[in-house]
């Protein structure tokens, strides 16, 4: 039997930066052996077990009573949170889970999960069977970042029968969840059938799946680092990305490189058939089109050689009445401002109204020498189609005095004006626009 106290104290003693350590405890023999064993090397008041209730099992209350007593009797302070799931699914119970740990967590904390081997061989035999990638089959890793806060595994490379032996050895009482025996759910049916039979056939299978995964992250993060590179090529503004000379990359790289720029932005990771359907149907469709592919609150749409993912706009903000002065006005599609500088502007004080486009605007930029339509306007700055509506305008008296970004207009100009500028929502810095 593994020293589990050694162990575990040699692990977190690399992390001296630790202010508070947070012990995600469900009352199971796992968390109950982490609990035990944190509670017996760190001080209590750097210490915080955190129950989640997910309401989903009719005693689930009396189970949050047990851990309260039972961090009670270790002297550990205990906090559980009760949390609403979309549905009794693995997925939608991990999300509420996650989403009850960020409440809690601040900087400088670190979150400690329970999770073992046997976990790990269940996630890897799982991700295969769904069809994961390189990134997926990496399975859990045992660090990463959650929020503020750093997210530790200590346990992971520690087979379920040593924990169990360790609790039965220190007399520990825990928590049983009838759910476990649900084969219902796919976690379950892997545990009880499959991995005894693997066991008894391959007796080191965690040590094998410890090290292949450990290889497959490995791998994981040198495609990452290939990705980066290739980002920095082709990569203009965050949310943008340039298509042109994309093709001089192999097809594996650039769905690499897809991967890595749309988790960056927005967290999701492409399934194989919205990757396809990306390559084929957005970034292959016509010169004359505008194609897109929502991605959960995001949106990827491609004009004029370039990919853009953005959130989903919301409704503009109404028209309303302004006074130029040196700030910024936070509105629902966008950031405006007014800013100075050496070009000429609009005077300080002059008041206009801010409206959006209706349709058949004509206006008279400075320097052009005649009128353009608005329409022809936005095209030629390469303002795509879906931030045009919502462009901002200002007026004075009805007539068009400036498109911020784009243009000031003859007769609204004053040698030490100040410039107004917009910046789309979403666009981290105006990505070729707003910027006159």
């Amino acid at each position: 039997m593994a020293d589990l106290p050694a162990l575990l104290a040699g692990r977190l003693e690399r992390l001296p930066q630790i202010r508070r350590w947070v012990i995600a405890f469900s009352g199971g023999v796992d968390s109950r052996v982490l609990l035990e064993l944190c509670a017996r090397l760190l001080p209590a008041e750097r210490l915080l077990a955190l129950h989640v209730d997910h309401q989903v099992q009719a005693s689930s209350g009396q189970w949050a009573a047990q851990c309260g007593a039972i961090c009670a009797g270790l002297g550990v302070p205990f906090q559980t949170l009760a949390v609403n799931p979309s549905s009794p699914s693995e997925a939608d119970l991990r999300d509420a889970r996650y989403a009850a740990f960020l409440s809690v967590l601040r900087e400088g904390d670190c979150l400690l999960l329970a999770q073992h081997a046997d976990d790990q061989a269940e996630t890897l035999l799982l991700r295969l069977l769904r069809g994961a990638g390189v990134r997926g089959l990496a399975a859990m890793p045992r660090q990463r970042a959650l929020g503020p806060a750093l997210l530790l595994r200590p346990l992971l490379d520690q087979p379920r029968e040593r924990l169990e032996q360790w609790a039965r050895s220190q007399q520990l009482e825990w928590v049983e969840d009838p759910s476990n025996a649900d084969e219902g759910y796919d976690r379950n049916w892997l545990r009880l059938n499959l991995l005894p039979q693997l066991r008894a056939r391959w007796p080191r299978l965690h040590q094998r799946v410890t090290t292949t995964t450990a290889q497959l992250a490995e791998a994981y993060a040198l495609l990452d680092e290939v990705a980066a590179a290739d980002l920095a090529q082709f990569q203009r503004g965050a949310e943008c990305l340039v298509l042109e000379g994309l093709g001089s990359l192999s097809e594996a790289r650039t769905r690499n490189l897809l991967r890595y720029w749309v988790h960056r932005i927005s967290g999701h990771w492409l399934s194989y058939d919205e990757l396809r359907h990306l390559q084929l149907q957005v970034i292959a469709a016509g010169e004359d089109r505008t194609p897109e592919l929502q991605l959960g609150n995001y949106w990827l749409r491609r004009y004029r050689q370039r990919l853009y993912l953005l959130p989903a706009p919301p409704d503009p903000q109404p028209p309303f009445d302004l006074v130029v002065e040196p700030r910024h006005w936070a509105l629902a599609q966008g950031r405006l401002s007014f800013e100075s500088g050496d070009a000429p502007g609009i005077a300080v004080g002059t008041h206009l109204s801010l409206v959006y486009r209706q349709g058949g605007e004509r206006l008279r930029p400075l320097g052009r020498g005649g009128s353009v339509g608005l329409k022809q306007l936005l095209q030629e700055a390469g303002v795509p189609p879906w931030w045009r509506a919502d462009w901002p305008l200002l007026c004075r008296d009805g007539e068009i005095v400036a498109v911020p970004g784009i243009c000031l207009c003859e007769g609204a100009v004053s040698e030490s004006g100040l410039t107004p500028q917009w910046q789309p929502l979403g666009l981290s810095d105006g990505g070729g626009f707003g910027r006159l």
